[in-house]
């Protein structure tokens, strides 16, 4: 049974913004030969090669002497390094090339775990039998502030770190309290961020993430449209990627309106990926919280925090999820507010690269 039209909006908790990957080569072997520089050759096989190697580099973990390993890509070896010369013939029946080195760099490992990094080291890793520890240019850090001998560690400059975050349409975000969903990507006047319904938010509204704020609301207008912007800052960056929930994104290039009767597709975090199609334009819905006009009517499914998802034709972005009607089994009407008018009245651009 339909129930009257109400925002699909406001009632998911955290959560935004996820990590998964960029768009996926066709194979897992093309992505190796277009990241790794590989050869088709070299990248053949390769997965089952290293399958390989992490059950041997298992097995020699298990040696008193084992201190690390390493696997190269275009050789398929392993090497793994030993404190104890004696060791050596242990690896090698395993299958594995052997290394003797000095010292154990996961003890040192845990030594430096032990205490907060001194002011100027912003980390470090284990490599081939020592430590790396990666400091500020300039900080003056020493392998005595650290607590460690000298021979333990070996010091290289690096910049300072900061955590990232994605801009991907589909994700769920949290503002006031209530859950809605990033649309597109855009940009103009100097600032980046991204488009969602009206409703989600009103100018000055912070959007929360899981480590903390995010953005801000910097235009929204509803009723009358139902669309606004939010404004994000480093290290958040926006992409012109859609979440399909499969092993690659939708990359966006566009957004020519699709004639009625188009195929539309949607990014629900309800729902996941599903497509429908585009039933009419200029749509007028009287909501109960006031009416919006010029919005387009798909009989595609939305829910409870889905207000802000992207909607598309293809790889062109049509509009972002107002509101709807109904679920799935028993026939739904979704509403969407249209891009192209969001991005003319606010100067921005639509991310698409």
């Amino acid at each position: 049974m339909k129930h009257s039209p109400a925002l699909a909006a406001l009632g998911l908790a955290a959560a935004m913004l996820a990590s998964a990957g960029p768009a996926a080569a066709d194979t897992v072997e093309d992505a190796l030969v277009r990241d790794l520089g590989l050869t088709a050759e070299q990248a053949h096989g390769l997965p089952r090669a290293q399958a390989r190697a992490a059950e041997i580099d298992a097995a020699a973990a298990d040696l008193d002497a084992y201190a690390g390993s390493v696997f190269d890509v275009r050789t398929r070896v392993l090497t793994v390094h030993v404190t104890d010369g004696s060791a050596v013939a242990a690896v090698e029946a395993l299958g594995a090339a052997a290394e003797v080195v000095d010292g154990d760099p996961d003890r040192v490992v845990r030594a430096l775990n032990a205490a907060e990094p001194p002011e100027g080291v912003v980390g470090w890793y284990p490599e081939a039998g020592a430590v790396v520890v990666e400091v500020l240019p300039g900080s003056g850090v020493s392998a005595a502030d650290l607590g460690v001998p000298d021979d333990a560690v070996r010091l290289v400059e690096a910049a300072r770190p900061s955590t990232y975050g994605r801009i991907i349409g589909g994700h769920r975000f949290t503002a006031h309290g209530g859950g809605c969903t990033i649309g597109f990507s855009a940009r103009g006047d100097g600032v980046e961020g991204f488009l969602t319904a009206g409703h989600c938010g009103r100018p000055g509204d912070v959007l929360q993430g899981p480590g903390g704020p995010v953005g801000v609301f910097r235009h929204s207008v509803f009723p009358g449209s139902d669309g606004a912007f939010v404004q994000v800052s480093p290290p958040w960056v926006v992409t012109n990627l859609v979440e399909r929930y499969s092993t690659a994104y939708l990359e966006v290039a566009g957004s020519t309106p699709a004639p009625v009767g188009s195929a539309l597709c949607m990014s629900s975090p309800t729902y996941g990926w599903q497509c429908g199609t585009l039933q009419a334009r200029n749509q007028t819905v009287s909501y109960p919280q006031g009416t919006v006009r010029g919005l387009f009517r798909t009989n595609l499914c939305a829910g409870p925090g889905d207000s802000g998802a992207p909607i598309v034709a293809g790889d062109q972005a049509q509009g972002i999820v107002s509101g709807g009607s109904g679920s799935p089994g028993g026939g739904c009407t979704t509403f969407g507010q249209e891009v192209n008018p969001l991005l003319a009245m606010w100067g921005l651009t639509l991310v698409t690269s």
